[in-house]
């Protein structure tokens, strides 16, 4: 076993952590692995245990060893018990904090010995031992003093390594860990001096002087002394090699400009754009806390440093600084005058005169002037140098769009490709290269925060994890927040100083925003949640877009970084009861039952049984039209699907089956069925919970629909039978029309098309005794569908057009789009390809206009083959491309396998004889995956008339006589195959072309000679 101090407490078997039991037991192991070797008092440890020992402190310690000593008995070690205490005595080199010394040491002697190279790899190995602060989160004099010691301990091993590397050359990868450190440590001389000999190896020596410069301030200002004999040598050494005046660090105040500045290229070319040799310009960098935008700032300026022949400056505004008022105007003037050489005698204490001076200065130099952490406009306008050749770059998380003829330069996330190389290069390349998944991991769960990367990347550097370990830390939200914090930097401390800024009703709103279990919102689902009017939570919404605590990636819509929402969740946790937060949570989840319920009433019917138990009805967006209405639950869709998925976690039973089933004539429409079966069986959960059998069906229903498109037929029709029989138990006569319709289009892709008739029949009539007559004319097209199939045309035509008229009537558009797609479907069985072309194109432009996806993919499969047939083999590719393309997006493998075999007889008739034996095979296997028979004969079809352009006449014969087997009795399709065999192929839909399609007829006799 391994015993680790270095870092939280942890025991280590085979790689995996072992028991520890509880706090006292933890406290009394420590003790024990600190004074390993030796014996620990009885006294000691109850001094160290307690502050104020219990009488019975001696016994409890006795029962604490006892579990100590089973975990360490197990892990190897040995725990005697003495007159006096216990002692401990561990396998050599089982103890973290004695492999660091041993490691130190023997760095120490080789160092000694002439051998820098190994003595760098035993260093870093020592320092990679260690996972945060010596028993991190247990506290006692003894471990306070050891962990101080060891603390000391390991920054001496830091100087050494970064002394060693600086002697082999390492410059340019030390200098941004060097900077780190000696920010994290100011006060610490030795890195100082390390990190300025870096500074002066690299050619930076002004730099390096600046860096003693701020070492004098901070120890004046901490500790009142002077810098010691190590950095005043060093800076005496510098000033002796190249003259330079001891105030010219001071004319340049610029931040460093870090060493690992990663992408933003096209931010930096627009910013160098916009000021360019420019004489007088603004702009501003904005963006939310922790993306980046004082770097930025600060590599631009530096870069930009020769064209301002006068001098920089830079003032940090404290707008958004920690326990710090913004600065004032007067406050920022003093220093910008002072940095352009004013000597404070001359300086005014008047605000406006120093305003006046500072003007008056400005105007004959060219400056760069680098105000950063604006608060707002108002704080900026005042330090602007006028009628001058300067340049004024502002950093702020604000939209500071008051400041008139200001250049905008908004900051976004780092792209994918940046915050890979940003972790890589704070993290280690050859680590971050051996796990690319596990890094993209990392940047994902950083939401590609620069800030969030940075510290995710200087934590793992700094411990032996693997990088998905380091993605498993910050999957959990309560880990994460600890995970995205470096001794007094944190995420979620950044962007709280953002939402400190805010009105008390505008930090209220933000924190509910967090309760959104969707991707995005709008200005309605956000007055739902604070029970506000729609105006005002739209007001409120444009100023947090304002302060970048959201996002608007689209019109209309709104949206929290992944990491603002952690922070607004933690906070409304804080500031929020339970049930307060319920309560908004409840308006929210009843303002997407209620857009889902009166937004599918008019360009959605089906939806019956029930109506919504709403408890408020809030605002919905206006709507004009049926498009309207399916253009709002395609915004929403995804975010109801969320509100469902939450509320069957949380035991919100109502929402969770009827909000799903609200949502399923949309989801019907537009054929999307991924998530669909999972969402359905909450709902079935949720409903049976509530004893609800009018929920119970509808969920049967959708778990049916979810699993069609599998091929799962008895599952389909055991679930329909069972939402058809509780419907006619209810007396629900509506809902069992519904089921009927939808077990006779199961039993139509079973390939069941008798029993398909009867249901539907059954369904027309039952619609017509209740006296729906939309669900009637449905059924009827249902009915005439199947009549096409068994070859009863003229029945099926009268059936078609009597809908129509009917649909055009009521201007029911979804149903038209259903009409027409048949209406083309019957045409092109009777030969009239015209009348097919005509009736198709008008439903692939009625479902564009209506937002109906899946009516649009049938109709451009079907149209493909009107044009195949009709000669015109570039429009049938396009379409039919087109087709497969929407089918796969949405996953729909009935209309995914039409559209393969349809492409597979365009390339026959185009002679691409290869690329038409991949369509046939892939919708062959796709049917045979999904049970679609009539996809599979269609398939075997085509393969057959790839063997007879071939020759291969016998294997031709084969598949035509599979195909039969595979169509339904009574099928129409059938015929196609059975001309062939016959050893006539005119009458052939499959192969029939507008322009002779090459060998295709000529081997039909060939074919049937075959026996």
């Amino acid at each position: 076993m391994d015993y680790r101090i270095l870092g939280p407490l942890e025991l280590r078997s085979a790689g995996r952590p072992g028991g520890l039991g509880g706090e006292r037991q933890r406290k009394l192991l420590a003790l024990l692995l600190l004074g390993a070797g030796t014996v620990v008092s009885f006294d000691r440890l109850i001094d160290e245990l307690w502050e104020d020992p219990p009488q019975t402190a001696r016994r409890q310690v006795c029962n604490a060893a006892a579990a100590v000593r089973r975990v360490v008995t197990w892990g190897g070690g040995h725990l005697t018990t003495t007159p006096h205490g216990y002692r401990l005595d561990l396998p050599e080199g089982s103890l973290d904090a004695d492999l660091f010394r041993a490691r130190i040491h023997e760095a120490d002697v080789l160092a000694g010995r002439g051998e820098p190279a190994q003595a760098v790899a035993f260093l870093q190995s020592a320092l990679d031992l260690w996972r945060g602060p010596v028993l991190t989160g247990l506290t006692s004099p003894s471990i306070d003093a050891e962990a101080e010691s060891l603390r000391e301990q390991r920054l001496q091993a830091v100087e050494r390594l970064a002394e060693l590397r600086l002697e082999l050359g390492e410059v340019t990868s030390l200098l941004g860990e060097l900077m780190g450190q000696v920010a994290e440590h100011p006060l610490r001389e030795s890195l100082r001096a390390t990190l300025m000999r870096a500074l002066d190896r690299a050619g930076r020596r002004g730099d390096a002087l600046t860096v003693f410069e701020q070492g004098r301030r901070a120890l004046a200002d901490e500790l009142g002394a002077d810098p010691g004999p190590e950095l005043t040598g060093l800076h005496a050494e510098f000033l002796r090699a190249r003259p330079v005046p001891v105030a010219e660090p001071r004319r340049s105040p610029l931040p460093f400009d870090i060493p690992d500045f990663t992408g933003r290229e096209s931010e930096v070319d627009e910013l160098v754009g916009a000021i360019g040799d420019r004489a007088g310009a603004v702009v501003t960098i904005e963006g939310m806390g922790g993306i980046g935008k004082t770097a930025l700032a600060v590599h631009v300026a530096n870069r930009l440093t020769d064209r301002f022949s006068d001098g920089l400056c830079y003032v940090d505004l404290r707008g958004f600084t920690a326990d710090t008022a913004p600065l004032v105007a007067a406050a920022a003037l003093e220093l910008l005058l002072r940095q352009i050489g004013v000597p404070p005698e001359r300086i005014p204490v008047d605000p406006a005169a120093r305003r006046d001076l500072w003007l008056t200065e400005a105007s004959g130099r060219r400056l760069l002037v680098v105000l950063d952490n604006a608060a707002d406009a108002g704080q900026v306008r005042p330090l602007l140098p006028g009628a001058s050749r300067s340049v004024v770059l502002v950093v702020s998380r604000c939209h500071l769009m008051s400041i008139e003829g200001a250049v905008p330069v908004s900051l976004d996330v780092l792209p994918a490709a940046d915050a890979v190389a940003l972790f890589s290069r704070i993290a280690g390349q050859d680590r971050a290269d051996a796990e690319p998944e596990a890094v993209a991991d990392v940047i994902s769960l950083c939401g590609g925060l620069p800030l969030a990367i940075r510290i995710a990347a200087s934590r793992f550097r700094r411990r032996p994890w693997s990088v998905a370990h380091l993605a498993e830390q910050l999957r959990d939200r309560q880990r994460r927040a600890r995970a995205f914090t470096a001794n007094d930097v944190s995420v979620a401390g950044v962007l709280t100083l953002s939402y400190q800024h805010l009105p008390a009703d505008r930090q209220e709103l933000f924190r509910k925003l967090s309760l959104v279990p969707g991707a995005d919102f709008d200005a309605h689902a956000a007055a739902a949640l604070a029970g506000v009017p729609v105006q005002d939570a739209q007001d409120v919404l444009e100023e947090l877009v304002e302060c970048n605590l959201l996002m608007q990636r689209r019109y209309g819509r709104y949206c929290l970084h992944d990491l603002v929402r952690d922070c607004a969740l933690d906070l409304a946790d804080r500031a929020g009861t339970p049930s307060e937060l319920d309560t908004a949570r409840h308006r929210l989840f009843d303002y997407y039952l209620h857009l889902a319920d009166v937004r599918g009433r008019r360009s959605l019917p089906g939806r019956r049984g029930f109506e919504p138990d709403l408890t408020w009805q809030p605002e919905l967006p206006a709507s004009e039209s049926e498009e309207d209405d399916v253009r709002q639950l395609r915004a929403e869709y995804k975010n109801m699907v969320a509100v469902a998925g939450y509320a069957s976690a949380h035991g919100w039973h109502v929402h969770a089956w009827q909000l799903p089933c609200l949502l399923m004539p949309y989801l019907t429409r537009v054929g999307l069925r991924s998530g669909v079966l999972e969402l359905s069986r909450d709902a079935l959960k949720a409903a049976r919970a509530l004893g609800d059998r009018c929920g119970e069906s509808m969920a049967l229903t959708n778990m049916a629909f979810a699993l069609r498109e599998e091929g799962r037929h008895g599952e389909v029709l055991d679930f329909l039978g069972r939402a058809i029989a509780i419907s006619r138990e209810l007396g629900d006569l509506p809902a069992a029309v519904g089921g009927l319709r939808d077990l006779g289009a199961a039993q139509v892709q079973a390939g069941m098309l008798t029993d398909a008739a009867g249901s539907f029949a059954e369904a027309v009539e039952l619609a017509r005794s209740v006296g729906d007559q939309r669900a009637e004319v449905n059924s009827t097209i249902d009915l005439g569908f199947v009549d096409c199939n068994l070859g009863r045309h003229a029945e099926a035509d009268a059936r078609f057009r009597a809908a129509l008229a009917m649909h055009q009537r009521s201007g029911y558009s979804g149903g038209e789009v259903v009409v027409l797609i048949n209406l083309g479907w019957l045409a092109q069985l009777r030969g009239r390809d015209g009348e097919a072309a005509t009736a198709l194109e008008r439903a692939v432009r009625l479902s564009r206009e209506i937002g109906m996806s899946r009516g649009e993919c049938i109709s451009l499969a079907w149209l493909g083959v009107t044009y195949r047939r009709q000669g015109r083999i570039a429009d049938a590719f396009t379409f039919g491309r087109e087709a497969l393309e929407s089918a796969r997006r949405m996953d729909l493998r009935e209309p995914e396998g039409d559209a393969l075999n349809g492409l597979g007889e365009t390339c026959l008739a185009a002679d691409r004889v290869r690329e038409a034996e991949a369509m046939f095979r892939d919708a062959e296997e796709l049917a045979k995956a999904g049970v679609l028979p009539m996809v599979w004969a269609r398939a075997h079809e085509g393969l057959a008339h790839v063997a007879a352009r071939r020759g291969e006449h016998e294997w031709a014969r084969t598949h035509w006589e599979r195909a039969v087997e595979l169509y339904p009795d009574g099928a129409v399709d059938a015929d196609n195959a059975r001309a062939h065999l016959a050893g006539t192929g005119t009458g052939c839909m499959r192969c029939a072309c507008g322009r002779p399609a090459p060998r295709t007829l000529t081997v039909v006799r060939e074919v049937a000679k075959v026996s």
